[in-house]
């Protein structure tokens, strides 16, 4: 698991995993940051590529920190991960292999090939994903 974490982010540390009939559920967390005291912990689920014959969600421990730096207004700052889209609930790579998926088929054939054997996306989203990355 940890080698599969780590082409996320190398900050993603495996906790534990689950397996419910072909769904593989990951926890992890990132490291800390060291001398900033936790405001709170939140569970964030993103769905990501195929692990062997498992869909994958990624069960992300998200920590937000108390704000020391005066010029930001805001008291809480959330942790980011840079491998999420722009949405939150799947990975970019996930996104990158629908869009590579979607250049060989229908957005309807292709819906029901990833709710069977990827992740659970509807045809609106796949469609979506596609219209964010037509080149003009």
């Amino acid at each position: 698991m940890n080698e599969y974490l780590r082409l996320l982010s190398p900050n993603l540390h495996y906790i534990k995993h689950e397996i419910e009939g072909n769904l593989l559920r990951i926890f992890c967390e990132q490291s800390p940051i060291e001398g900033k005291p936790v405001h709170s912990r939140k569970m964030r689920v993103v769905k990501d590529i195929p692990y062997g014959v498992y869909k994958v969600e990624l069960h992300l421990l998200t920590k937000k920190y108390f704000n020391d730096n005066q010029t930001i207004s805001k008291k809480t700052i959330a942790e980011s991960y840079d491998f999420i889209n722009e949405t939150g609930r799947r990975t970019k790579r996930l996104d990158a292999y629908i869009l590579h998926l979607n250049k060989e088929m229908s957005t309807i054939g292709l819906e029901r090939l990833i709710r069977k054997q990827i992740a659970d996306v509807s045809d609106t989203t796949i469609l979506r994903i596609a219209k964010k990355n037509i080149k003009h």
